[in-house]
């Protein structure tokens, strides 16, 4: 694996370390960079193939969730930022990090017109911060983030994850297949809005989005807080059968596979 990365922090950003150690433990080499440290020397852009967004509380969500962050790197680095996102590179937002790339206008980019911010990322109908394990299903994205996901088992953690947009941008996400993940119930079937399987409200169950090259992923649950199957909210059951069954516990779980999906897909390229 030649590809790199660079898991941004700074100003209330705090899932920077874990985020990192899941690209690690799938081959990517990288660094943790402070925001003001990429925007003096933004070329470093130019290196990497990943940027990653984690999750956190920058500005304390002062004026709204990602806001201050996202008009930070947009008055700073916005046309290094949009070259980047041009070439054949990848690009993760989690929870903090999916509502930067909302405001910057990463997500959606349709027809790559990056910058317009066409969805937001709002209070959950709760009005309480939300902090439990869902299950989300993927759409019928073209994302190589998602690539042969069906389905998972992740936590969330936000106060602001609530996705709303115009019906106009709703009908082109549907469209172009951008949707990449629902919330759902533990059966399977839809949440429809119910609360605590649609944890914060958000239309259509919208978990995470993309922008139209797939290449984009803005998501509010956190696959970094389960990369492990020890970190799951039912370890003690899977373990439980896994013992009176006489089997082995796999270490990897549901949030893992994201992240070897971004390896698989650099391997590719660099073979082509």
């Amino acid at each position: 694996m030649t590809a790199r990365v660079i898991v941004l922090s700074g100003y209330g950003l705090n899932c920077e370390e874990e985020t990192l150690h899941a690209f690690k433990c799938n081959g990517f080499s990288g660094s943790i960079r402070h925001i003001n440290d990429l925007i003096e020397n933004p070329k470093e852009l130019d290196n990497i193939q990943i940027l990653a967004i984690p999750g956190g509380f920058s500005y304390g969500d002062d004026t709204g969730s990602g806001n201050a962050f996202a008009q930070k790197m947009k008055l700073a680095i916005w046309d290094d930022l949009q070259k980047f996102v041009e070439r054949d590179t990848l690009t993760l937002g989690i929870c903090n990090g999916c509502q930067i790339l909302a405001n910057l206008g990463l997500v959606p980019g349709f027809k790559k017109d990056y910058g317009d911010r066409l969805v937001a990322v709002t209070h959950n109908v709760s009005a309480r911060y939300q902090c439990r394990w869902v299950n989300i299903k993927t759409g019928k994205t073209k994302s190589p983030w998602f690539k042969n996901i069906k389905s998972m088992h992740i936590p969330v953690a936000h106060g602001e994850g609530r996705f709303m947009m115009k019906k106009e941008t709703l009908k082109e996400l549907k469209k172009n297949n951008q949707i990449a993940a629902r919330y759902i119930k533990s059966d399977g079937s839809n949440a429809d809005g119910e609360f605590p399987y649609n944890p914060n409200g958000s239309i259509e169950d919208i978990a995470a989005i993309t922008d139209q090259s797939g290449k984009v992923l803005a998501i509010m649950p956190h696959p970094e807080r389960a990369m492990f199957t020890w970190q799951r909210d039912d370890y003690h059951k899977i373990k439980d059968q896994a013992q009176r069954n006489g089997k082995n516990i796999l270490k990897t779980s549901d949030g893992m596979t994201i992240f070897k999906n971004a390896a698989t897909y650099f391997d590719t390229s660099i073979k082509k």
